[in-house]
C-alpha cells in the first residue's frame, strides 16, 4: 500500500511539475515593426514539431526562407530579418508548425528617413533618468525584454532581465530607441533615450 501512495504522489508530482514549468505556448512577433535595417523575428514552440520559417512580399513570393520542414526541440527561438536586399513595403512572416497550424504576421519595412519620423513614446512606463551617461531605471517589477536599438532599427542589444536598474555603460554617447516588452510580449514602453558621455 505504501508503495502504491509513494508512485501516486510521484505522478502527481510529475503532471504538476510539468504543467507549472512547461507553460510555452505557439506564438509569432516582429519587432521593430515597421523597420528599416533589421528585425527581429521571434517565436515560441510549446512542442518539439517541423517549423518552417518564411517571409513573404505581398505578391505571395517567398523573399526568404529561415527554417524549411526542420525539426525543433520545444522552446524560444529568435531570427534577425535583414532588410538591406528588400524594397520598401508590406511583408508577411509566416511560422508553420507541423502540418496543421500556422500563424502569420505583418511587417512593414520603410525607410530610413520616414522609419524615424515615425517613432512614438509609448508610455505606459517613463525610462528615467533621461538623458543618462549610465544607468537607467525603469519602474516596473517582474521579467521582461529588453530591445536597444539605434535609429535605424538595427538592434544593439537584447536580453530578458528582472531588475529595474540597466546599466548603459557599454554604449557609445548617442541616441538609441529602447523597447521594454513584458513577460507576455506586449509593449510596455518604447522611447528614445540619450546616452551621453
Amino acid at each position: 500500500m505504501k508503495n502504491i501512495k509513494k508512485l501516486f504522489l510521484v505522478t502527481l508530482f510529475a503532471f504538476y511539475f510539468e504543467a507549472t514549468f512547461s507553460q510555452t505556448t505557439d506564438s509569432l512577433s516582429v519587432f521593430p515593426n515597421p523597420f528599416s535595417n533589421s528585425a527581429m523575428i521571434r517565436f515560441d514552440i510549446d512542442q518539439s514539431d517541423t517549423i518552417t520559417l518564411r517571409v513573404f512580399n505581398t505578391t505571395g513570393q517567398t523573399v526568404k526562407t529561415f527554417f524549411q520542414s526542420a525539426i525543433l526541440p520545444s522552446g524560444s527561438y529568435n531570427v534577425n530579418l535583414l532588410g538591406d536586399s528588400l524594397v520598401e513595403g508590406i511583408y508577411f512572416i509566416r511560422l508553420d508548425i507541423g502540418t496543421a497550424k500556422n500563424i502569420t504576421r505583418k511587417a512593414l519595412k520603410s525607410g530610413l528617413s520616414s522609419s524615424i519620423a515615425n517613432i512614438k513614446t509609448v508610455d505606459k512606463v517613463l525610462i528615467y533618468p533621461n538623458p543618462t551617461n549610465d544607468l537607467i531605471t525603469i519602474p516596473f517589477a517582474g521579467n521582461k525584454t529588453i530591445i536597444l536599438t539605434d535609429l535605424n532599427g538595427k538592434t544593439l542589444k537584447s536580453f530578458m532581465t528582472d531588475k529595474q536598474e540597466i546599466s548603459l555603460l557599454d554604449m557609445a554617447a548617442g541616441q538609441y530607441i529602447l523597447t521594454i516588452l513584458t513577460s507576455k510580449r506586449e509593449i510596455l514602453t518604447i522611447q528614445k533615450i540619450l546616452k551621453s558621455e
